[in-house]
């Protein structure tokens, strides 16, 4: 079994529950294939998710 392989089995079995098993396996094959690139552009998803809970807070007050 290839190092990639085995790094989809042990994300699916961590967060496969959670997401899902073809959506996980979509993004760790996303990460293999992109590294850096597609880190970036998760913590740009991330910031954005951050910014609209943030205005839901304040909207809610």
């Amino acid at each position: 079994m290839s190092q990639k392989e085995l790094f989809v089995k042990e994300v699916v079995e961590t967060v496969g529950d959670k997401i899902g098993e073809k959506p996980t396996t979509e993004k760790v094959e996303q990460f293999v294939k992109h590294g850096s690139l597609y880190l970036f552009f998760e913590v740009l998803n991330l910031r954005q998710e951050m910014e609209k809970l943030k205005k839901e807070i304040k909207a809610r007050k």
